[in-house]
Formats: structure tokens, sequence, C-alpha cells
């Protein structure tokens, strides 16, 4: 594929001669918040990271057949390559106005022929022209100086950066099943939250449900327990049911800074319907949120007895799920979390 090249020095062409960019915000951009946009899990993963989980495969391609044809036309040319990470690297950007234009950027980490090269992944999403643009982190100054978007978003970068490098931020490691995408996101004063479902389902009509939200976090610990303890105290008052254990999980490398407890919520008749309900949750108290998810299944309503039966498998699923679901530090480590929540 042999088209990105073109693209790009078609932007540098439409840019204005001498319009140095100015630094700082773009008149009326708008950050997105984690949980304000839709995040839509990739249909297959091509390369490792952030990429992989969140973007399509075509789109995964498309940048790879970009970064070949930038090194088959480089001095010597290489054709050997390989991605070794992929990083969101910014907070998306929206600007509005009469056409409002959505701008992501991503990091891409490669070796070619043996050599470590980084490229800025900018994706400027607006109806009926999105483009994709690929550039060398190296040499980016100059198209920066011409794209204010594109500069703000490295400026964005450059703060996440120093960010994750003092220890302040966290990955959230979400696997979600194959053939699942996004039903419901909020994001506001409350905190954020992500409902999916398999593919053709709704908020109301589904079969399998994985919710992840994040609440504001509170001085000290405790915060996980107590608010699975009123889960299972709200599911017994309506399902008629014994409350069930919570129960404390190894916090890992998320020790210094709160537990991480775990419930199994079962209502062998929703009121109102002729199904029942079985969650796995689990609740890990992070620096910044307590990190909330659970991963649902609506079977037959049976006694409670028929339906725990019932439900071991969906269980046992559940259960794999949130194991590999975990928080990250990216300045320590970051293989744990292969597939990082957007935020």
């Amino acid at each position: 594929m042999r088209r990105g090249p073109g693209l790009s020095l078609l932007l540098l062409a439409l840019a204005l001669p001498g319009a140095a960019a100015e630094a700082g915000p773009l008149p009326g951009e708008t950050l997105t918040r984690i949980g304000q946009v839709a995040a839509i899990p990739a249909d297959q993963r091509q390369v490792p990271g952030f990429a992989g989980a969140w973007r399509p495969a075509a789109a995964q391609g498309k940048v790879i057949d970009w970064i070949k044809g930038l090194q088959e036309r480089a001095t010597p040319a290489c054709r050997e390559l390989r991605v070794i990470d992929t990083v969101q690297a910014a907070p998306d950007l929206i600007e509005g106005g009469a056409r409002p234009t959505h701008h992501a950027l991503e990091s891409w980490e490669v070796e070619a022929c043996g050599k470590a090269l980084r490229y800025d992944v900018w994706y400027r999403f607006e109806k009926g022209a999105s483009r994709l643009v690929v550039v060398d982190a190296k040499g980016a100054d100059f198209q920066a100086e011409l794209d204010p978007p594109y500069r703000r978003l490295r400026e964005l970068a450059e703060a996440r950066r120093a960010e994750e490098a003092g220890g302040k931020a966290r990955w959230l490691n979400l696997p979600l099943p194959p053939d699942t995408l996004p039903v419901a996101n909020r994001s506001d004063g409350r905190g954020w939250l992500a409902d999916f479902a398999p593919l053709g389902e709704t908020l109301q009509d589904w079969t399998q449900l994985v919710s992840v939200q994040g609440l504001p976090r509170v001085s000290g610990n405790g915060q996980a327990v107590a608010l699975l303890e009123g889960m299972q105290k709200a599911r017994a008052a309506r399902c008629g049911v014994p409350a069930g254990e919570v129960d404390l999980q190894p916090p890992g490398s998320n020790a210094s800074h709160g537990v991480v407890a775990g419930t199994y919520l079962l209502c062998p008749q929703v009121p109102g319907t002729n199904y029942a309900e079985m969650a796995v949750v689990k609740a890990i108290e992070g620096p910044d949120w307590l990190y909330v998810v659970q991963r649902a299944w609506r079977l037959p309503s049976d006694s409670a007895e028929a339906v725990r039966r019932a439900s071991r498998q969906p269980r046992e699923a559940a259960e794999a799920f949130l194991a590999k679901v975990q928080l990250c530090n990216p300045a320590l480590e970051r293989s744990a979390c292969p597939a990082p929540f957007p935020r």
C-alpha cells in the first residue's frame, strides 16, 4: 500500500504557508474523559497493545501498510518490520463548530531491521472527510507546526507521558469477549461507566453483559468491600435470597493503593420477568477511582439452587474473565495490561 505518504504530503500542502501553530488549547476544544466516548473493541487483533484491542482490524492494517511503505522507501530500504507495542498517546480531542471533528493519537513502537522506531498515528474523524496520518515521531515537529490539532495532541501526549512517568496513572485491563459491542456509556461528576453486550443485543434486552464503572475514591481502604456488601444486600432484598459473601482477593501491584474484592450475585427470578440473573463482580481500589467490573448472565428463572447449578459454567467463564481485569502502573509494568481501557 503506497497511499499513506501521499496523504501526508496533501495535508502539508493544505496548510497555510508560514502559519505556525500556537501552543495551548484550540478554540472550542473538548478533551474527552474516560467513559465519555463509546469504546468499540477490535474485531481482530493484529498488533499488540491498545490498537490491537480497540481499533478495527482494517485500521490496524492500514497503519502497518503505511509504516511498511515508509520503510521500503527509506535509505537503506527495510522490509523486516515488527510492531512491538501500541499506546493511546493522549485523550481524544473534539473540535466544535459547524463540522465537529474528533481527533485521536496513538504511539506505535516498531522494530525495523533491528532499529527501534516510534510513529505517531493520528486519526481525524470528520463526516465525509475522515483521514489517517502516520508520522515518524522524530520528524513530527514540522507537521505539528502546520496542523494545530496534531500539535495539540502532541502537547497532550507529552503531559500524559509525564503523568505516567510520575507513577500517577493507571491502566485498566479489559479483555472483552469476542463479538462484544458497547450498548451504553456515561461520564460526569459522579464517575463513569460503560456497558457491553453481544452483537445485536441492547442494554434492555441482553443475555450477557459486561459493565465497567469508575466511582470517585474516598480516603482509606474499605470502599470496595462496602460497595459489594451493599450490592449483596440490595440483591437479597429484591430477589428474596440471602446475601452472599464478599471475598478479599490478592491485590497484586495494587497493594499500595487499596484492596481488591469480589462477589457472586444471584437472583433466581428478577421481579416482573421470567428470567434469572447471575453476576460475578470485582472491585479494585485504585489511586484515582474505585473500579467496578462485572460480567453477568440471564438464565431461565427457577429455584435458587437450580439457577445456581445452571450458572456454574457462566460463573466459571466470568471468573476467568475477571482474573485478567487488573490495574497496571505503565511506568513500571505494561505487559499485564494488553487491552487497556480507553481513557
